[in-house]
């Protein structure tokens, strides 16, 4: 028997026994999803997938398809509903993508991207699992673990070893290995198991192999996960006289400079770049104020204390455009990391308990920029326009957003060019 339903007002076949997700990717069309897998059995742990169907707010990994359904997936409502749960997903566990192993080869880390998860909303709070290196060729990162159920089902159904079970409840909640010891090196899991190569993120890891994928092979590089279009802001009208060039300015927060850096990175087109702009504030002419006619401005940079705010604020005051560059400036990146630590104690352990300090006291001078209790990612602080993500983002994509605009086109970034590091 076969029918069809209709997804997104897309009419999809399916066959008798089918489900909703297994007939929408039979056809090429994409459902988000973190627990399903076309080898197992539908699990239904993620609720990634939940989709209206006939009205009705259901998994499409476990609901059956049947004739004549209607379905919404690819909506702004469930859109916003799976950044929530991959937010929180980000914030239970350590998933700090730059120093993680399985960067560009993982599937929370590209649905974030896709859905257009810029910032994390909720407060960190992960639990602290511990780790378990006992085996020779594999580690478990508990803290990266999204409970998909994916090893379970693998190392269950196809290795017929039965070695992984979920234990616990909230943040009690733990991956656990089915031995006497609890430990992975008494399993008998090899690096050919499917339980092995079935993590979707850096939860379960094979040592020795960390960082050593060139970018050109890592999975997501390579390929979208879905087709969902993430809504971008119109570009404004520059209103550009003949002739006149764009000024362009930039600028460094809390970060590193190595967007800066890769933005050099374009090289003689530099060059040909400055026929049609001219550059305001940059570290690259040694300006140091933003001039009130600017046409873009490109940050990069969390904020990590009043004197960013400032100068955030001036930029957004004098730039039409507004680009928020990399990692750090839109979702805190490195910097953010010390968002755990209380700021007071950090100023007591950098300036009084530090090792071989001769006068320790924490500078107080009326000068110095007063250290905000977190550190934010810029549109936390302003209206962003366009975002340019990596850590830092390639300098194809540097030329690829400035041309655009400075061509009229609305900035589209294609998918090679949407770094994840």
């Amino acid at each position: 028997m076969t029918g069809r339903i209709r997804i997104d007002g897309q009419s999809i076949p399916f066959a008798d026994g089918q489900t909703v997700m297994q007939a929408a990717s039979g056809a090429g069309v994409f459902i988000p999803h973190l627990c399903y897998h076309p080898d197992y059995a539908a699990n239904g742990s993620c609720k990634l997938c939940t989709c209206k169907i006939d009205g009705k707010q259901v998994s499409s990994c476990t609901t059956r398809a049947v004739d004549g359904q209607v379905i919404e997936s690819n909506t702004e409502e469930l859109n916003s509903e799976r950044r929530a749960l991959s937010q929180m997903l980000f914030v239970e566990g350590s998933h700090h993508c730059p120093s993680c192993e399985h960067s560009g080869n993982c599937v929370l880390q590209s649905m974030a991207y896709k859905l257009g998860m810029t910032a994390l909303m909720f407060p960190d709070f992960t639990a602290g699992r511990e780790t378990d290196a006992s085996h020779p060729d594999l580690l478990i990162n508990r803290d990266r673990c999204i409970y998909c159920h994916l090893c379970v089902r693998a190392s269950r159904d196809s290795d017929g070893k039965d070695i992984f079970s979920i234990t616990g409840r909230s943040e009690n909640k733990s991956l656990a290995i089915n031995t006497d010891s609890g430990l992975l090196k008494d399993s008998g899991i090899t690096v050919d198991d499917a339980a092995a190569n079935v993590c979707p993120v850096g939860c379960i890891i094979k040592k020795r192999d960390g960082f050593s994928k060139p970018i050109g092979q890592r999975i997501y590089d390579n390929r979208p996960v879905h087709y969902n279009k993430i809504k971008q802001p119109s570009l404004p009208d520059l209103d550009r006289e003949p002739g006149r060039k764009l000024r362009v300015a930039t600028c460094s927060l809390a970060g590193c400079f190595g967007c800066h850096m890769s933005f050099l990175d374009i090289d003689e087109r530099i060059v040909e770049l400055t026929e049609h702009v001219e550059f305001d504030r940059s570290p690259i002419n040694d300006i140091k104020t933003c001039s009130t006619q600017c046409d873009i401005g490109l940050i990069e940079g969390g904020v990590c204390n009043t004197e960013n705010i400032e100068t955030l604020r001036e930029f957004r005051d004098n730039c039409r455009i507004l680009i928020a560059v990399g990692a750090c400036a839109i979702s805190g990146g490195v910097p953010a990391l010390r968002n755990n630590v209380d700021v007071r104690e950090l100023l007591e352990e950098s300036y009084v308990n530090a090792v071989g300090i001769d006068n320790p006291q924490i500078p107080t001078d009326a000068e110095l920029p007063h250290i905000l209790e977190e550190v934010s990612p810029i549109h936390e602080v302003v209206k962003v326009d366009f975002f340019l993500p990596g850590c830092p983002p390639p300098a194809d994509a540097f030329w690829q957003i400035l041309t655009d605009i400075v061509e009229g086109r609305q900035p589209d970034l294609p998918y090679d060019l949407m770094q994840f590091d």
